[in-house]
């Protein structure tokens, strides 16, 4: 099956089929090494670092981890997972580390074992050089139900992999309202042009019942910030929602900022501007 190309070699005696491994993306192609990872391995092994912020959907500044991502509880051999393949083209080499791994914790993702959501965010925070995206993977592990407290005790847990000051100062930063990487990204941008840190997910109400969750809220400034991403709105019928939404929060005396990724990265000064010519006008209504 081989020689008929019906079934390519991820590890020694690991398999799949030909014409999966050829058309998967880089995402299920990463799946698709890690499960040959952990069945190939002679021990219990969990999915740690990058790869487990993948499985999660954690935001990340690259499509896919260059290599694996495991780790392994001490006292085990990891000879068997280390050990260079002779296939090199199709099996990425695997970064194993060693560490106390709390299986009460770790949870099933497409059938592989991956570390909780703090550890993956703790772990991927630990091999990315941008601030910013560090406390962007853990706001996105807060989303995912990780605490403050569970991001802390990781860092502690896991201090041997490094830079245990830039991921305690993310982790003070990072916010569990954060639902993807624009807000928080967004967050950080308007905060550093002098806006008062944001409510996140404020829950707004009118005679009609709830309106909505909202991105941001800053009640000093009596203005709302919705930032835009590309893939918010699926349909025309979304965008009509959303115009309703926003109509029944401005007729409550709100105002509504809007902006998207390209607007607060490029020019964060000009948002933050209009953030505060917003709360101007509002005092004059």
């Amino acid at each position: 099956m081989l020689r008929r190309q019906v079934l390519t070699r991820l590890r020694h005696g690991v398999y799949a089929l030909a014409e999966l491994a050829r058309s998967a993306d880089p995402v299920r192609r990463h799946h698709l090494d890690l499960a040959a990872a952990v069945v190939s391995a002679r021990e219990p092994i969990w999915t740690f670092g990058t790869s487990a912020a993948l499985l999660y959907g954690m935001p990340l500044p690259f499509s896919v981890p260059s290599e694996l991502h495991l780790a392994r509880a001490p006292g085990l051999d990891e000879r068997a997972l280390i050990k260079p393949s002779r296939h090199r083209l199709v099996v990425p080499e695997a970064r194993v580390v060693t560490g106390r791994v709390d299986i009460a914790t770790c949870r099933v993702i497409d059938a592989l074992p991956v570390v909780s959501p703090a550890v993956a965010a703790v772990s991927s925070a630990s091999e990315l050089q941008s601030s910013r995206w560090r406390i962007a993977v853990m706001d996105a592990a807060m989303w995912r139900g990780a605490t403050i407290e569970e991001l802390l005790d990781s860092i502690e847990i896991w201090r041997h992999l490094g830079g245990r000051t830039e991921l305690l100062a993310a982790a003070e930063r990072s916010r569990a309202g954060a639902q993807s990487v624009l807000e928080t990204f967004s967050r950080l941008a308007l905060m550093e042009q002098g806006l008062p840190e944001p409510t996140l997910q404020q829950p707004f109400y009118d005679d009609r019942g709830l309106i909505g969750y909202v991105d941001m809220w800053w009640p000093s400034l009596n203005v709302i910030g919705e930032a835009d991403g590309a893939v918010k709105y699926h349909s025309r019928e979304d965008l009509l929602k959303e115009k309703a939404r926003e109509d029944r929060l401005r007729a409550t005396g709100l105002r509504v900022v809007r902006w998207t990724h390209q607007e607060i990265e490029s020019d964060p000064i000009r948002v933050a501007e209009q953030i505060r010519r917003a709360s101007r006008d509002s005092r004059h209504m």
